[in-house]
């Protein structure tokens, strides 16, 4: 009895699957996935979608399957059918594809790895007008003869600067709080007075403040120069001599003799330099820079250096002539945002559904993650400095950090404003913060637009790594492909399950409906179709919306 109604009903089901199946099929609601991924599966099944189980997407031999049945009892369907989506795990030839067909791939989206991203954001000046040194800490790819050159003379110029810095903090500001960090030797020595006043064992002379002020002031003129289009001078600088010095005085504490005398002439030339200069204030003195292989991810082979001579030797040691390892080198944010003195990084994700005209999703839902250790420049060390996921979930918790700090090293960006409004800085993440992080997303999308191969039908989200300055200013640090969503916490698990199914409102809802609710994405900026002559006079050409 219990059988023949078992039996019954599974016709029932199979008449009403069915008739499920063949309706998805006319409204071209079938989709394939090259790998499970529950959250999509789910919100396609609510919305009439049928999957299509095959080896390959264009496999003839075509099952659909009913979800509501248990696995052993699944019904199937064979049907000849092409998916209309398609969700991929990795890139497709896109000369496989019918025009109708979606998928979650753009072709060519070099911002993705870090050479990629550099090369987009080199481009960015001339294609509108802005300088991506407002947004994107300044790097190299030391691979290329000339990008080495020109990193030698920007690690001789920050030096420089970090000199006069040096002199101008040691006699305007005693030494506490995060200042500490420039050298815990002389804080333990002289228990936080001034530098200026503390006895020392080792003097620098002051030839090194003469020609750091000449550094720093030739440069200035060959901006000037490069504005009226005259060609600078060479300078003649003792540099090993120059850098020993330097590392003398910002590593092991030395200090310079009669370097009161300088003080104002020091500060008048930085005042100049940071009129010019947007990365001033996050360059600090100790001309720390990090070492990136060009396409890695997830903090791999990344190591920072703040010495002229063992970046260039390693570079070397690296390098193969007949197949170059790309190296970057990026400037290190020396002065970041601290939460309880722990290092922060926060991961923003955004979706871009089209490319023509150019559109761009925001999601308001994003986290921070902190370093398991305090921060310190006094270490190089990657536990400190790196705060991927991939990094620090194999390390423990420095057992003195501050207690407020989470136990899981997440927060929500909720926890975030509740702690800047803590420190009274409540307008921090309305006015400054978000903001930035869109407007670089925008002007890293529109570098990078000439370099993908457009298809209509095309979409992706992406996972863009931010720091913030001691001023809340966002400094983009990369952009992830198929950012990882599989590995939950308390903290993302809910955000990681809202971006996929807020994904499916803004590409498969809008379609019909384009006033639909697109849950946490906004949409920041819809730039004009490519082929019209119409111009926009809102942002760079576009729109911010």
């Amino acid at each position: 009895m219990k059988r023949g109604l078992q039996a019954v009903l599974f016709s029932e089901r199979k008449i009403f699957f069915k008739a499920k199946a063949e309706k998805a099929i006319e409204l071209k609601k079938i989709f394939w996935m090259e790998s499970p991924e529950p959250v999509i599966t789910e919100g396609l099944n609510r919305r009439g979608w049928v999957q299509k189980l095959s080896i390959t997407l264009d496999y003839k031999k075509t099952v659909l399957f009913d979800p509501d049945i248990p696995y052993n009892n699944r019904l199937c369907l064979s049907y000849n059918v092409k998916p209309t989506l398609l969700w991929l795990s990795f890139g497709i030839d896109a000369s496989l594809l019918e025009e109708y067909q979606i998928i979650n791939y753009i072709n060519r989206a070099d911002f993705i790895s870090k050479v990629g991203l550099y090369i987009s954001l080199k481009q960015l000046w001339w294609l509108n007008g802005v300088d991506s040194d407002t947004f994107f800490p300044r790097c190299y790819c030391l691979s290329n003869n000339d990008e080495m050159t020109r990193f030698i003379g920007d690690f001789k110029l920050t030096a420089a600067c970090g000199i006069l810095k040096c002199v101008v903090r040691r006699h305007t500001k005693p030494l506490e709080g995060e200042d500490a960090y420039f050298s815990k030797r002389e804080a333990d020595t002289h228990g936080g007075y001034s530098l200026s006043v503390a006895r020392r064992k080792r003097i620098v002379p002051a030839c090194i403040i003469l020609e750091a002020l000449e550094i720093c002031k030739t440069s200035l003129g060959r901006v000037k120069r490069e504005d009226t289009g005259n060609e600078s001078d060479e300078m003649t600088v003792d540099w090993n001599k120059f850098h020993s010095y330097y590392y003398q005085i910002v590593h092991d504490g030395a200090d310079i003799e009669n370097s009161a005398v300088y003080v104002d002439e020091c500060s008048q030339v930085l005042h100049k330099i940071q009129m010019i200069a947007p990365q001033f204030l996050i360059d600090g003195e100790r001309n720390i820079w990090i070492l990136k292989p060009g396409f890695s991810s997830r903090g791999r082979g990344i190591t920072c250096m703040n010495r002229l001579e063992e970046i260039v030797k390693f570079v070397e040691m690296e390098n193969n002539p007949t197949n170059p390892a790309h190296w970057i080198i990026q400037k290190y944010i020396e002065r970041p945002l601290l939460i309880y003195g722990t290092k922060v990084d926060m991961r923003q994700f955004f979706l871009v559904s089209d490319w023509n005209p150019l559109t761009i999703w925001f999601y308001k839902q994003n986290y921070l993650r902190f370093s398991t250790q305090p921060f310190t420049l006094e270490s190089l060390d990657n536990s400190i400095h790196l705060c991927n996921r991939s990094i620090q979930k194999y390390l423990k918790n420095c057992p003195t950090r501050h207690p407020d700090l989470p136990e899981n090293n997440i927060w929500s960006n909720t926890s975030l404003q509740e702690y800047l409004c803590m420190i009274g800085a409540e307008h921090a993440w309305e006015d400054v913060m978000v903001p930035g992080m869109k407007k670089a997303l925008i002007h890293t999308m529109r570098a990078s637009q000439n370099n993908i191969k457009y298809r209509k039908n095309s979409f992706d989200f992406y996972g863009a790594d931010f720091m913030f300055d001691e001023d809340f200013h966002p400094w983009l640090i990369e952009i992830n492909f198929r950012p990882d969503t599989t590995s939950p916490t308390a903290v993302t698990g809910g955000i990681f399950r809202d971006l996929l199914e807020d994904t499916l409102r803004v590409i498969i809802d809008r379609k019909n409906s384009p006033d639909c609710d697109t849950g946490e994405f906004e949409l920041i900026f819809k730039k004009v179709n490519l082929n019209q002559a119409k111009k926009c006079s809102d942002v760079d050409n576009g729109n911010m919306l």
